[in-house]
């Protein structure tokens, strides 16, 4: 009889499993499509000087060589800026939201091509999210790439993350060794966009608005929590753990932070308590807010308010004397 239940138990855990993690997936490419992202518009009339004009972004994006480390790590080399010994290119951390394509991280990648970047792409699976042990582990692979390439540990880093993007750098912060630890604090600057922040009951309850159906939302909620409880030690412990190392012990260097007010997957009540506990800890924090957008497509939405922000903030870190190196 016991074992009989327990196998029951297993079974059905396994099937909570699968369908949170058919649903996450469909909804992050419904997310996707809806901020315009998918399929890739060149067409998207940059308004910032510091993006070219019609097909120099695309022919700037193909002239660039791609290095792939591993199925998930891909650095990109800015094709248009010289290298320089003496004076190596900045690196981008880029950690793109869930479900994210290549091809829709091309407008980014060309962002900080123009600001005279080479971009590390680093994504995330939905096993990483759905079970957080393995996205431990992934975080631990980033952070010994980071260490151990010599094309990547000496330079000034950056960090531009996205969505769920955030959680993986929250990740990184509670697998780092000390070690680990001071090579992240050589980041100049870090960049949130669209962070997920807020109860489990509001990104479950956010998430499941995305169904058309309002039958289907009150199921996914319901079917989301449920694996969220009965998996606490392998799912929601992980996410605390995480959550407190991002607000308590936060990288000590300026911040932005994209976001909107009527994000369902973004607390916009907690992105500015974070930004004030940021703020009280000496970080240098400033946020850009628009009362109606869509998450992880504000680029899509508010082309040349979000590229000047983002211009304004990078190259003024990068006018500034280097951080010492390690």
């Amino acid at each position: 009889m016991g074992m009989t239940l327990w196998r029951f138990s297993c079974s059905a855990l396994r099937g909570i499993y699968r369908t949170v993690a058919s649903y996450y997936y469909r909804t992050s490419r419904h997310l996707q499509y809806q901020a315009g992202l998918q399929p890739f518009d060149l067409a998207m009339a940059p308004a910032s000087a510091t993006i070219p004009k019609g097909q120099a972004a695309n022919a700037s994006l193909q002239q660039s060589s791609v290095k792939k480390y591993s199925n998930l790590f891909a650095l990109h080399t800015n094709p248009s800026a010289p290298e320089n010994s003496q004076s190596p290119r900045p690196l981008l951390l880029f950690l793109p939201w869930l479900g994210s394509t290549a091809r829709s991280h091309e407008k980014y990648l060309e962002l900080y091509f123009q600001l005279g970047f080479d971009v590390l792409v680093a994504e995330s699976s939905l096993v990483h999210f759905l079970w957080p042990k393995t996205g431990l582990e992934h975080a631990g692979q980033l952070l010994e790439l980071l260490m151990g390439e010599k094309e990547l540990n000496s330079r000034r880093l950056f960090i531009h993350a996205m969505s769920i993007g955030g959680y993986l750098f929250a990740q990184m912060l509670v697998r780092s060794s000390k070690q680990q630890r001071e090579m992240l604090e050589r980041i100049h600057g870090q960049v949130f966009d669209s962070l997920v922040v807020g109860s489990m009951e509001r990104m479950a309850a956010g998430v499941a608005r995305m169904v058309s159906s309002p039958l289907l939302e009150a199921l996914v909620v319901r079917g989301t929590l449920l694996y969220f409880s009965l998996m606490k030690a392998q799912t929601t412990d992980y996410y605390e753990r995480g959550i407190q190392a991002f607000w308590d012990k936060p990288i000590p260097c300026p911040s932005l932070f994209f976001y909107c007010l009527n994000d369902p997957l973004s607390d916009y009540v907690k992105v500015e308590e974070l930004l004030q506990s940021w703020g009280k800890q000496g970080i240098k924090v400033q946020g850009k807010k628009w009362e109606n957008s869509i998450h992880a497509g504000h680029l899509k939405k508010y082309t040349e308010e979000y590229t000047d922000t983002l211009n304004i903030f990078i190259s003024g870190l990068l006018n500034n004397v280097p951080r010492s190196k390690l």
